[in-house]
């Protein structure tokens, strides 16, 4: 009889075991299909407990092999998975916070949650952290039931968009958003969280900026409109006829136009005191022979001190125009000027 598998270890198996008197048992494949067994060779004893031969059985296991193959490559895939999973987590520019079945007093989060957090970076792509954050609202601190993965957790619901500031652990905050999202079983139950962590700093220090911008745009006009009533009472008061009205006050509203474009390029914080002196003065250089001198030491007025020199520069040269240097062809104003302390 010819056997259907690799038989060449037979015969010394089968002295092992009559000298042993042990079993060995091993896996063989058939020669001729892709079946495998079990076989095992074990001492055959009679009634007497006498050694009288071995006894070689087969089983086959062919299902629980491919099985086992099957289960193998499963389980390569699904290393190869997560630890792609892992990388990608590892690279996105955003804060990952997952937590998983326990008590939820420790989560899992990606490279770049760590170090939102101030926390030290390690080699490991998902690093393990607490999972109640330093979080405060309106200079609060945020209690860990109303923190968004952990209240996700408790909940079953989602928590988009919440905005709080996060302490970080080697100093300073930052401004973030967070949203979460629980994880559900095959039977509904919750069974950890996923989290998103974004910093929104610039986003709310360009928030701040305007509201600062727009109060200060609402303070400017209020002055500016109060100049503009306060002109128009005193010159109503001291022109003689409508047109001489007219021509002064569109002339004083000009220069008011030029010391506020000044201020405008400095984006209103201040303006150099001789860019100021020379946009309202130009109106009246370089004509008929008459010039205008200005020089002096770098200096720096504030916007509110600017808007009023503006005007009185401009009332000085208009003088000047009318009945001063200015008008006559040979006129020449000097003005100058010298920092002390």
């Amino acid at each position: 009889m010819r056997p259907r598998f690799a038989a060449d270890g037979l015969q010394a198996d089968i002295e092992h075991v009559l000298r042993r008197l042990g079993t060995i048992e091993r896996q063989i494949e058939s020669t001729e299909n892709d079946k495998r067994f079990i076989m095992r060779v074990l001492p055959y004893r009679t009634v007497d407990n006498v050694i009288a031969g071995v006894v070689v059985t087969f089983v086959d296991v062919t299902q629980i092999a491919r099985a086992e193959e099957k289960i193998g490559a499963l389980s390569h895939d699904l290393r190869n998975r997560v630890e792609g999973l892992e990388t990608l987590l590892d690279l996105v520019p955003v804060g990952i916070f997952i937590a998983e079945d326990g008590n939820g007093e420790e989560i899992r989060a990606n490279r770049h949650a760590v170090e939102l957090a101030g926390r030290p970076a390690t080699d490991d792509k998902l690093s393990s952290m607490p999972a109640v954050l330093p979080l405060t609202m309106n200079g609060s601190a945020v209690e860990a039931a109303d923190q968004p993965l952990l209240k996700a957790m408790r909940t079953g619901r989602a928590i988009p968009g919440y905005e709080a500031r996060l302490a970080r652990t080697k100093g300073g905050s930052v401004d973030v958003m967070m949203s979460a999202n629980p994880l559900f079983d095959e039977f509904g139950k919750v069974r950890g969280a996923l989290g998103t962590l974004i910093d929104i700093s610039s986003h709310k220090d360009a928030e701040r900026n305007q509201e600062r911008l727009l109060h200060e745009l609402q303070h400017r006009v209020k002055n500016i409109l109060a100049t503009v009533t306060a002109l128009t009472s005193r010159m109503v008061r001291s022109s003689g006829t409508l047109d001489d009205f007219a021509s002064a006050f569109h002339a004083r509203l000009q220069a008011m136009a030029r010391t506020h474009e000044l201020l405008a390029s400095y984006q209103w914080g201040g303006a150099d005191l001789e860019k100021l002196v020379r946009a309202n003065l130009s109106p009246y250089g370089g004509k008929d022979g008459q010039s205008l001198v200005v020089q002096g030491e770098p200096f720096q007025l504030n916007a509110s001190a600017a808007a009023t020199l503006g005007l009185v520069f401009f009332e000085l040269a208009s003088n000047a125009a009318k009945y001063g240097a200015l008008s006559t062809e040979k006129g020449r104003v000097e003005v100058s000027w010298r920092v002390d302390g």
